[in-house]
């Protein structure tokens, strides 16, 4: 039986450590630009005097490391005691902090403090604790693995299908990013403009197809697709309403949802009620269609690849907004390429998968 966090044979915990590395060294590295060489004595970062510690910058650094400190106690064996599980992780966690605050000494647009080091280590120490504590509960893992496996399709690509969607919400975060669109918030200027109203609409429909889609084929039955979208869809737009509150100016935040968002939102939704019946493989390639254009129309908008949120939108000071501005941008643009790619390996390249869609529900929720 496959298990999204205890058994060996899942990738669940494996897929979800790669992510969070992969985040880990964007938001620490961005924007990989302006590389210089350190000044003559320059002392290494841990032995230097005088460094400052901010409350917000610590619990920013200590709460980034707790979902990579999940994760890679869940990836290593389940046959470790408990105590060696939470220090290999925390130690590999803390490696690759200490590794990425070294390299921000040669960018002049970072700060490489000791202080970061710690809450890194703390954050991954926390994250590790919680999930030996959680796998000890025998019943709650056995019962985690019944519904892995009978709401998700199975394999590696189930595993990998359900972190995409995890990472997908991830930057619906940013509400400097319309929902479902790939653009930042360019104001309220054009927003009635025929051409602008079409390129949202283009846009904003196929995001939705595309995640809708997307979300149907993760699901084991065909009639648990509608029910997973319906909650994919409510997390997004409440994830995205409370962060807007939280960071974007009054105006803003009223001029959010623009008319050709919305429009493409009802286009979308009209859209699937149809594509829900049809074949698996069909939908996988009709899902790749609509997430590959929700991305490459947009590159009828001028300077999309080099947008950037306007400072004016946001209430609170940029900060770490900025680096959380560059991550979700670029998984927004990425996303729809890798999720192609995995739709179209899974049930297109392996004709097994497309089996066994029908519309009766498991013996587990009967």
């Amino acid at each position: 039986m496959t298990s999204p966090v205890a058994s060996p044979r899942s990738a669940f915990p494996l897929w979800i450590t790669g992510v969070c590395v992969a985040i880990v060294i964007y938001a620490s590295l961005q924007p990989f630009t302006g590389w210089t060489a350190l000044a003559p004595n320059t002392r290494f970062f841990l032995w230097q005097p005088g460094q400052r510690w901010m409350p917000r910058d610590f619990s920013f650094n200590f709460f980034a490391y707790v979902p990579l400190g999940f994760a890679l106690a869940a990836s290593l064996p389940s046959s470790w005691p408990a105590a060696r599980r939470v220090g290999v992780s925390c130690f590999c966690a803390s490696l690759l902090a200490l590794t990425l605050e070294t390299a921000q000494m040669w960018l002049p647009t970072r700060y490489a403090s000791t202080f970061d080091v710690l809450a890194n280590a703390a954050g991954a120490l926390a994250g590790a604790v919680i999930t030996v504590a959680l796998l000890a509960f025998t019943p709650v893992v056995s019962w985690i693995e019944r519904i892995r496996t009978a709401l998700v399709v199975p394999g590696a690509s189930g595993d990998l299908q359900l972190v995409l969607l995890a990472v997908w919400l991830l930057a619906q975060t940013n509400p400097a990013i319309p929902l479902f669109a790939a653009t930042f918030h360019p104001g309220q200027q054009a927003a009635y403009e025929p051409a602008v109203i079409v390129v949202e609409f283009a846009q904003t429909a196929a995001a939705l197809i595309g995640i809708g889609l997307f979300t149907d084929l993760t699901m084991r039955k065909r009639w648990l697709g509608g029910i997973a979208l319906v909650g994919v869809v409510s997390a997004a737009a409440v994830i995205k309403t409370a962060a807007a509150q939280a960071v974007l100016t009054p105006v803003a935040w009223e001029e959010w949802l623009r008319p050709g968002h919305a429009l493409g939102l009802a286009g979308g939704a009209f859209a699937l009620m149809m594509l829900f019946w049809l074949p698996r493989r069909a939908k996988s390639v009709l899902a790749g269609i609509a997430m590959l254009t929700g991305v490459l129309v947009t590159l009828l908008l001028p300077d999309f690849i080099g947008a950037k949120a306007p400072l004016s939108i946001f209430s609170w000071s940029y900060g770490h907004l900025l680096h959380l501005n560059g991550l979700t941008h670029t998984i927004i643009i990425l996303w729809p390429f890798v999720a192609t790619t995995v739709l179209l390996w899974r049930f297109v390249a392996l004709p097994s998968a497309d089996k066994g869609d029908t519309g009766a529900p498991p013996t587990i929720l009967e």
